[in-house]
């Protein structure tokens, strides 16, 4: 009897234990708010000082314009701009089979997903498109996506400082 009492108190120990367990393993493969912040204003930031000001942020907008603008005519087209997040889905599945393959396939494949990475700019779904093509005809000018991106900017500017930074992802905004 008391080796049962013990085996069952064992085992009820085990449990317990693996359920505390279980829900940090998945929270690793998930970033917090904070992460993502930080993330993004590691990116942006190029002046170094933690910060993300309107000037870093539309600079970072115009490099991303010239990449979806694969004519170079200053618009970026509606079909410019789904070809680019076709050509990233494409990458993204040949990344997905190539996982489990050797390590030069693997690589090319994770190379080419970089790559195809589209970059942020907005307008990049087609609902958001149609609403920042402001003047109605069917592309995007970098007058408009300049002046998304500042709207976007201080959307995330979040206590009216000017700049985005740590401060703007706490919860006591």
């Amino acid at each position: 009897m008391r080796n049962r009492t013990l085996v069952l108190g064992v085992t009820a120990l085990a449990v317990a234990i693996t359920g505390m367990a279980a829900p940090s393993f998945a929270a690793r493969d998930k970033m917090t708010p904070e992460q993502r912040a930080e993330r993004m204003i590691k990116r942006l930031d190029t002046n170094s000082d933690n910060k993300v000001s309107l000037d870093e942020f539309q600079a970072r907008m115009t490099t991303n314009f010239k990449t979806f603008d694969t004519n170079g005519d200053g618009q970026i087209s509606a079909d410019e701009m789904k070809a680019k997040r076709e050509a990233f889905r494409e990458a993204r599945k040949a990344w997905q089979d190539a996982k489990s393959k050797d390590g030069k396939e693997r690589d090319a494949a994770l190379a080419h997903l970089k790559e195809a990475r589209p970059a942020m700019v907005p307008g990049m779904r087609p609902k958001t498109f149609k609403r920042v093509d402001t003047d109605g005809n069917g592309s995007l000018s970098a007058a408009e996506v300049a002046s998304a991106s500042e709207k976007m900017f201080k959307r995330r500017d979040k206590n009216g400082d000017g700049v985005i930074d740590a401060a703007d992802f706490s919860k006591k905004v």
